[in-house]
């Protein structure tokens, strides 16, 4: 009966042993930064900043470093001032089995570029590489003497913000027609940006000339009340609409002046008629009494 207590207290013991363990919380690695790394950057930025490393778990061998930063100039991408130690490769193992206390790095280098221009005689071509997240200015994790990695790493990203591309999505929000809009997007993501943004510029600008003034909406419209021919009066609107401000406003003008022309020769042929009837008549009446006096 003790012996099967006894068990038990000891299965126990073990089981609260290993709970405890488990839940025991593993140091994680922390990053202090000096300098600037912002969230967006454009390609081709230099990049410099101070690195304080603390907290490194206890069953760490190394510290694995790797950054998608280029190395610029005849700086080391990383500098361990202190350890005298200096590295021009973007990954990078440094032992510290028996060096837990905190580290510091000088970590400089140059964002990618994701801009790529070709050159075919007179046609130039720029490519966009697609990928412009997902960039790290750092990636440090712990690992044993095998490589394997510890719990406990950290990362800092960055992202490409490249102007061109945003400066041409934004005109493209400007342009209306689907087709045309897809058309540009089309001939931009091909390499031809130049042209793609001129064609852009042109619709824009044609666009904003096209668009008429609340008041000269209205005058047009006060002219187009003066058409017995509503159909005409659709088609005149229809160029108004598409820009043509003035052919519509001089077409409408001409057309009401030769209707008013043309009410102009119908009064004028009826007060003929009625000028000639009436002399007709006075002359008819003077004859009559002329004959009746013989």
């Amino acid at each position: 009966m003790r012996k099967g207590r006894t068990a038990c207290a000891l299965t126990l013991c073990l089981l609260c042993f290993f709970f405890l363990w488990l839940t025991v919380p593993v140091s994680a690695v922390e990053v202090t930064v000096e300098g600037d790394h912002p969230a967006e950057v454009k390609e081709k930025q230099v990049i410099s900043c101070v690195l304080t490393i603390s907290g490194i778990p206890s069953a760490a061998d190394y510290l694995y470093f790797d950054t998608d930063l280029e190395k610029y100039d005849d700086n080391p991408i990383y500098n361990f001032t202190k350890l005298n130690l200096q590295s021009n490769e973007s990954h990078f193992e440094l032992p510290v089995k028996d060096n837990k206390e905190k580290i510091v790095v000088q970590l400089y280098g140059q964002v990618p570029g994701v801009t790529e221009v070709q050159q075919y005689e007179k046609l130039t071509l720029v490519k966009y590489d697609p990928k412009r997240t997902g960039y790290a200015y750092y990636r440090i994790k712990p690992t044993d003497e095998k490589g394997n990695a510890i719990q406990g790493s950290d990362t800092s990203t960055f992202t490409i913000e490249v102007t061109d591309i945003d400066s041409f999505e934004k005109k493209a929000t400007q342009i209306e027609d689907p087709f045309l809009s897809m058309y540009l997007q089309d001939m931009f993501d091909r390499g031809l940006v130049t042209e793609a943004n001129k064609l852009a510029d042109y619709l824009i600008e044609k666009k904003t000339d096209s668009l008429a003034t609340e008041e000269e909406s209205q005058q047009f419209k006060e002219k187009l009340n003066g058409f017995s021919d509503p159909v005409l009066g659709m088609k005149l609107q229809a160029f108004f609409d598409l820009g043509l401000h003035n052919e519509s406003n001089e077409l409408a003008d001409y057309l009401l002046q030769e209707k008013a022309d043309a009410s102009s020769m119908k009064w004028k042929y009826a007060l003929g008629f009625l000028v000639t009837a009436l002399l007709g008549f006075v002359i008819g009446v003077r004859l009559k009494n002329s004959e009746e006096e013989e």
